[in-house]
């Protein structure tokens, strides 16, 4: 009796430690700090399970610092990173797993101080 007490607890630790939500650090990026900044635009959808959130960045080195580093504080998490750099710009992207479904982030830096950021995904990989 014992034995299958300790069986179930196991499960069910581990079942509560899989439904985790992700506690990123770009997602931190979204709490209003950026909110009355004129070079920044933010958007944020839901619709059929899925949720997107952008950010978009014009002439503002130091934002597009800020998202970067968030990123990469991010980026051990990653089950795919990617970093790619030409004349036009810098592209970063990595996909984190979370409740079995996959987180999408990436960044797009122009050479200009902008950029895009986003993160996307299934709202239960959210949850």
């Amino acid at each position: 009796m014992k034995r299958l007490a300790i069986i179930i607890l196991c499960l069910v630790t581990a079942i509560a430690v899989f439904a985790k939500p992700p506690k990123l650090n770009v997602e931190k990026l979204f709490d209003g700090r950026f909110n009355s900044s004129k070079s920044v635009t933010i958007s944020i959808y839901k619709s059929n399970g899925n949720y997107y959130r952008g950010i978009t960045v014009t002439n503002n080195p130091g934002i597009i610092k800020k998202i970067a580093d968030a990123i990469e504080r991010d980026a051990p998490r990653a089950s795919h990173y990617s970093d790619h750099q030409n004349s036009d710009g810098q592209y970063t992207s990595l996909q984190i797993i979370n409740n079995g479904e996959t987180i999408y982030i990436g960044l797009q830096r122009d050479r200009h101080g902008g950029g895009f950021f986003f993160i996307q995904g299934k709202e239960k990989a959210f949850k």
